[in-house]
């Protein structure tokens, strides 16, 4: 990009041709005043606050719009500019309620009047949820009004909406900056918001007034979190006013492992927001907006608890560690069995098979995957060996969807496929189920749940090709093929592969035709799997027959390397991957961030580590899970991609993390190798034996191997997205309501 010489403020500078006199400015730190401008969007010029003045031109132009020129002299602040900035913020306020604005007693209104805050309706600064974070407060604060009376106010009279499920809506506040309006058409498929009516009465909605469900919201939050009034402010944190802190963390809800800010106040997470809005992309629905609901539960709990026949009492962890330690010491290795979520943090996965292991002479640790993925196990995880980044999209010509739904949970997803339209990529879309890419795709094939391997094999005839059959498949179907495979020979082609595919019930011969279709094609393919750390699960040897860094148990050199590290002999006899199901097998079970299986005998001592008290099934002892907000951990995403979150609040109540409550576990039984004093200690030790393992950092994949001789059965997929053994529905309230609209 060329330079060009302009002058701001009696300052020379150099600018990119292309920029607007706004980008330069804010580049150089000159402040000019705009409330529609938001970064990375289109500009729009609506709010005409940023107007400025330039040298031989008789007009004010918006900064915001107007592109730089070669010896350009730039004018941000005189009297003139004051003036017109002033009137235009006067009539801005002319359809806003301003009475707190211009009261003489506002500064001592927040001591006096503390209950007006939580009013149904805003008629003012001190009765609005966004006191304080407004942005048009902010201006009016910075403008001034030079000492003229605001025109009087036209109150619209809109009602408030409040029947969507995350945030309110009151476009009485709404000062039409349009910002809501563009940040929905760049990120998504469907636009849900307009313009409608005109004149006085002009406001945001959507067509023909239907809600926000019927007209394709995907509920990302976006438009709420570039509103600069409080015309739009979600449920949760409405009225908790300003964040005293602000962490980064990584969203363990699925493999996508988002990055993300976490607001805190008092100690608590008040709301989650992405990283970058219009860079890397928005949050999905699951982490926008559940985040907060998630880790603020009120049902969580909050120390150990033994049962003692008729209910728990409460005990300290130094007592359940003595239990837990008693009865361990009691248990033979092939009695005992730990089972632990595949959303869980590398640092609880690798110290639990480790616990395993070294502690209990055991290779019986494992997640629900093999019971998930049942037959197709092995083929999820090949593709999770070659899978790359999503940035892959950006040079696709074609991309292909299989059992990807991006509306409400991979919302991150649509974006990168947006932006990979809009550069000219041609979609295909295949799914067994009604879904949102078939709406906007350019081709859809559609199959009949448990013939998606049949229509797959069936393109890559037509990709080779060869004409496909006509004795099992329609005209239309044949048509639709053809067409499909037209678009597909485009190469680069992406293959997307969704958790409806991954999870289907005859995943196995549909993974294996997806596999065929990219050798045919020389395609890239991409598994995005729902839960959160299925690849750090492997690659920690949270699994029967792996070792830490994927390696098979039979893989003699890294058997001598982790029992170089840990100073101890492995087990030498491997187990079923499901031992849990083997009747008469387990006296002990641990379950970390999962419910125990309901069918286990009322003879087996059950431990679970967890939010909440199991719902289907007593345990024995009850210990509290530290949340991902509440310390330093770790998660490597669908690419093999690792990513380090930090601690936004103290753990709540005594609850700890996994890690820690097995070292504490193992320390009292008298072992050694686990006197590790915080997350870091933890990755360093992971680092010594797992190739790639530093933040940012790509893991070694290639030795990842599961063989299809271990006793795997009939996948067992879930209706909905879960975290720890429970469905979204049961910690997030909006996305339960969303459930009964869909």
């Amino acid at each position: 990009m060329s330079t060009l010489r302009m002058t701001i403020d009696g300052r020379v500078l150099e600018a990119q041709k292309g920029e607007t006199i706004l980008q330069t400015a804010r580049r150089y730190g000159f402040y000019i005043p705009t409330l529609c401008d938001y970064a990375h969007l289109t500009p729009h010029g609506s709010c005409r606050l940023c107007i400025v003045e330039v040298e031989g031109s008789p007009k004010t132009p918006a900064a915001c719009t107007t592109p730089v020129e070669e010896g350009m002299v730039v004018r941000t602040h005189s009297p003139r500019l004051q003036a017109l900035r002033s009137e235009i913020l006067r009539l801005l306020l002319s359809e806003h309620p301003v009475s707190c604005l211009i009261c003489p007693e506002q500064d001592h209104c927040d001591e006096c009047m503390i209950t007006l805050r939580k009013s149904g309706v805003t008629t003012g600064c001190r009765s609005c949820s966004m006191d304080g974070l407004c942005e048009l407060q902010e201006l009016v604060v910075r403008i001034g009004l030079d000492g003229q009376s605001p025109y009087p106010v036209f109150y619209r009279g809109y009602p408030v909406e409040k029947g969507d499920p995350f945030f309110d809506r009151d476009y009485n506040l709404c000062i039409l900056c349009g910002r809501c309006l563009r940040v929905c058409e760049a990120l998504h498929f469907a636009t849900t918001l307009t313009y409608v009516e005109r004149g006085n009465f002009t406001m945001v909605g959507t067509a023909f007034g239907r809600s926000h469900v019927e007209a394709g919201c995907s509920f990302c939050g976006a438009c709420v979190e570039v509103c600069p009034t409080g015309a739009l402010v979600e449920k949760y944190s409405k009225w908790d006013g300003m964040p005293d802190g602000e962490s980064k963390a990584i969203c363990p809800l699925c493999a996508l492992n988002c990055e993300m800010r976490l607001l805190t106040k008092k100690g608590q997470v008040i709301n989650s927001l992405p990283v970058d809005l219009l860079g890397e992309g928005p949050l999905c629905l699951a982490g926008r907006f559940g985040i907060p609901e998630l880790v603020n539960h009120p049902q969580r709990l909050k120390a150990p608890q033994l049962w003692e026949g008729t209910g728990f009492r409460q005990i300290s962890w130094e007592d359940a560690a003595q239990i837990l330690a008693e009865k361990l010491f009691n248990c033979p290795s092939e009695n005992f069995g730990l089972l632990i979520s595949d959303s869980s943090s590398n640092e609880d996965l690798y110290i639990a098979q480790k616990f395993a292991r070294v502690v209990m002479r055991t290779h019986q640790v494992s997640t629900l995957a093999a019971q998930r993925y049942g037959h197709g196990f092995p083929q999820v995880i090949g593709l999770l060996k070659q899978s790359v980044s999503l940035h892959a999209l950006s040079t696709a010509r074609s991309v292909l969807c299989v059992g990807l739904d991006t509306r409400y949970l991979q919302a991150v997803v649509e974006y990168k496929l947006v932006q990979a339209r809009r550069r000219g990529a041609v979609l295909v879309t295949f799914h067994s189920k009604p879904h949102n890419l078939s709406l906007f795709a350019d081709e859809e094939l559609r199959a009949m749940p448990g013939q998606e391997a049949v229509l797959l094999n069936e393109l890559i005839r037509c990709v080779q090709g060869k004409t496909p059959s006509a004795k099992t498949l329609s005209k239309e179907q044949r048509s639709a093929l053809e067409r499909a495979a037209k678009h597909l020979v485009l190469s680069p082609l992406v293959i997307l592969v969704g958790p409806d595919a991954l999870e289907s019930e005859k995943n196995k011969a549909l993974l294996q035709a997806v596999q065929a279709l990219a050798d045919a094609l020389h395609a890239i393919v991409i598994p995005l799997p729902a839960q959160g750390n299925l690849s750090g699960s492997l690659m920690m040897g949270a699994f029967p027959h792996l070792l830490p860094g994927g390696f098979g148990l039979d893989d003699e050199a890294q058997r001598q390397r982790v029992m170089g590290r840990w100073s101890t002999p492995l087990p030498a006899i491997s187990t079923d991957p499901l031992f849990w199901q083997q009747k008469g097998r387990l006296r002990v079970l641990m379950t970390i961030g999962e419910n125990p299986p309901e069918d286990l005998p009322e003879s087996v001592f059950v431990v679970t580590q967890h939010f909440y008290p199991p719902a289907k099934r007593r345990v024995d002892l009850l210990l509290p899970l530290a949340a991902f907000s509440e310390g330093s951990a770790s998660w490597i995403d669908y690419a093999g991609v690792m990513h380090i979150g930090h601690a936004a609040v103290a753990p709540y109540g005594e609850s700890l993390p996994a890690w820690q409550m097995l070292c504490l576990i193992a320390r009292s039984m008298g072992a050694r190798g686990f006197d590790f004093n915080n997350a870091e200690e933890i990755r360093a030790e992971i680092t010594r034996v797992v190739s790639g393992f530093w933040e940012g950092g790509t893991v070694d994949r290639f030795n990842l191997t599961i063989g299809s001789d271990h006793k795997l059965r009939q996948p067992l997929p879930t209706s909905e997205l879960e975290y720890l053994s429970y469905p979204l529905s049961y910690w997030v309230q909006g996305w339960q309501w969303l459930q009964t609209q869909r």
